[in-house]
């Protein structure tokens, strides 16, 4: 099982293979004083991450999701990944669940007032 990080990279890089477009606001580094490889790696993690907050999407998950083709071995990593996340907020991954469940059925009642 690869890393978060890992996941997140390959899935950037398979954003960029799928979206032609994207992949050539890469490549200008005339004006930038740094490398081309450099500009790109910077600039591909702006678009990346912008591509991310158009689709309100965790980057990590999604990352996970698309670049892990085995669904069980996605969904530990996302499983452990979650559980970094919590420890982060000095939650118990009891917590952390309950919390997550309460905020997904606070999110719907707002959606769904009347059901």
């Amino acid at each position: 099982m690869k890393t978060p990080e890992a996941y997140y990279a390959l899935a950037r890089e398979m954003l960029f293979t799928a979206h032609v477009d994207f992949k050539a606001a890469l490549s200008d580094a005339r004006h930038a004083n740094v490398s081309l490889r450099q500009l790109r790696e910077w600039r591909a993690e702006r678009i990346y991450a912008a591509f991310l907050r158009q689709k309100n999407l965790d980057g990590m998950i999604f990352s996970i999701q698309l670049a892990e083709p085995d669904k069980s071995v996605a969904a530990e990593a996302i499983k452990n990944y979650l559980k970094f996340h919590a420890e982060s907020l000095g939650m118990s991954w009891e917590e952390y669940c309950i919390l997550h469940q309460e905020r997904t059925l606070s999110r719907r009642e707002l959606q769904h007032p009347n059901q």
